[in-house]
This record gives structure tokens, sequence and C-alpha cells, in this order.
């Protein structure tokens, strides 16, 4: 799920299409009415939630760990960045968020 009023979501996800060749991956946009009620049957303890949103297996991954397994699942040169995962967490958030807003 991704919020449909943010320009750089709405280019990471025909990004995301075009390298997920399996066509694993469905978006929704935050605002839509189906994302609301995904987020409330996996969210029982109500996060706020206004990020990229990733649900696999019944498992939430908000912000830069949902970028992260999202890329992990995609083809090309874009995996080179799963060498992310050895930054801390706070601080890969903390750059996302920064992104995000700007």
């Amino acid at each position: 799920m991704f919020d449909g009023i943010c320009n750089v979501c709405n280019h990471w996800v025909p990004f995301v299409i075009k390298r997920d060749p399996k066509g694993i991956f469905e978006f929704l946009s935050l605002q839509s009415d189906l994302a609301r009620s995904l987020i409330i049957n996996h969210n029982p303890n109500n996060m706020q939630l206004n990020s990229i949103i990733l649900i696999d297996k019944g498992q939430i991954y908000t912000e830069s760990t949902a970028i992260l397994h999202i890329i992990n699942k995609l083809t090309g040169p874009i995996r080179f960045f799963i060498l992310f995962w050895i930054i801390p967490k706070k601080i890969r958030d903390r750059a996302y968020r920064f992104i995000a807003k700007n």
C-alpha cells in the first residue's frame, strides 16, 4: 500500500511493476477503503501507519523495512540496495522519512 498523494510513491509503483516479472506485488492507495480495511485487520495494535506498507504472509512491514522486503523480491541492479539491511532500522527509517517529507 502506498500514499496515493505522494509523488515519490507514485513513481515507485511503476518502478516496482517493471522489475516484478512474476507479478507478486499488488498495489493499493492508502486512501482507499480496502487499504483501510486491510490495515485494521492486520494491525491489532492500531499503530499509526502512514507510510508505504507491505503485508506479506500476515506480517506488516513499513517504511525502510517494507522497501527492503520489496527490493529483495525484484530483479535487476536494484537488488544491490538490500545491502542496506546492515544499517540499523532507526537510521534507515529516519532517511526514509526525510526522503518522503522532501
